[in-house]
């Protein structure tokens, strides 16, 4: 997920992919989502439209997130298999590693494209981004295995309100 801000054109799930770019450049960022993903199964891009919706000040609820996960299930399903064969090649030919990043990144981008706006889901909320976040990040929790601890789930509600990385 290192691709630049300016290569994102205009298109569904732009605005979205940008804010999702914008939330991996920060600082701890990555090290927080390949935690979250490698250690307790979590969606990276799952987690990433809740911070961003948190952002926009948005409440969800479950019915929200089902949506999501309705929307983009099979981009999502698609990088789960990509990330599952990059792993697989990981310490073999460099050139098919890259290839497989690249197909993943492309997946996750999908996932961007499917997702339904952040900025409009859910209900506006006059609560500051980082308990929006906060409670937004607990409605991810059952899905995890462990779940992730208080600390783990600070971490990553704080990127809803850090500023932006520079890019």
């Amino acid at each position: 997920m290192t691709e630049s801000l300016q290569s994102s054109p205009v298109a569904p799930g732009a605005d979205f992919w940008r804010a999702a770019l914008d939330f991996y450049a920060r600082p701890g960022a990555q090290r927080a989502l390949l935690r979250l993903q490698d250690e307790h199964g979590g969606d990276v891009m799952r987690c990433l439209w809740l911070l961003a919706a948190a952002r926009a000040g948005r409440r969800l609820g479950p019915a929200d997130l089902g949506a999501f996960d309705s929307a983009t299930a099979a981009p999502r399903a698609e990088a789960f298999r990509l990330r599952i064969e990059r792993r697989r090649l990981q310490g073999g030919d460099p050139a098919a590693y890259e290839a497989a990043k690249a197909a993943e990144l492309a997946a996750e981008r999908q996932t961007a494209a499917a997702a339904p706006d952040p900025a409009a889901a859910g209900a506006a909320a006059r609560s500051e981004a980082a308990a929006l976040a906060k409670a937004h990040l607990a409605l991810m929790q059952a899905a995890l295995d462990p779940p992730l601890s208080p600390a783990a789930l600070g971490e990553l509600a704080a990127l809803a309100v850090a500023p932006a990385a520079a890019c």
